[in-house]
């Protein structure tokens, strides 16, 4: 394999986890707006491009050294990086969405318990509260 095509296979790897960030930076999006069925979407997409990155290295050998291979591996160092990061917060603000989602679920439980407990009317001989001073 010539270091030209080798430099190529970089430059498709990066291509890739590019697009993979921008995925990323939409699944922020989604997040934000609570947004479940596209983020989904989105997280398929993503799955399905590291499989084809992993297939794509999977099937050549390991690549050399030389000048003209430095940069494709520096950037695509960096913006994995990038994409570790945004991983990152994207798993914290997953995260916070589901333990709101637990909170409001607690508060709802809550609620309903106070209802059923409103709804048991005490009767006159049952009552809880003092109208008069003794």
């Amino acid at each position: 394999m010539s270091s030209v095509s080798a430099a190529e296979l970089l430059r498709q790897d990066l291509a890739d986890y590019e697009v993979m960030y921008q995925l990323g930076l939409e699944q922020r999006e989604y997040i934000a707006r609570e947004d479940l069925e596209g983020l989904g979407a989105s997280c398929q997409r993503t799955r399905r491009l590291m499989d084809r990155i992993r297939l794509r290295q999977a099937g050549r050998p390991v690549l050399g050294g030389g000048p003209n291979l430095e940069g494709p591996r520096q950037e695509v160092r960096r913006l994995i990086g990038r994409l570790q990061e945004l991983r990152r917060e994207n798993e914290a603000a997953v995260q916070q969405l589901l333990d709101r989602a637990r909170e409001e679920g607690r508060q709802f439980q809550q609620g309903r318990r106070a209802l059923r407990g409103y709804r048991k009317q005490a009767g006159p001989s049952e009552s809880r509260f003092i109208d008069r001073v003794r």
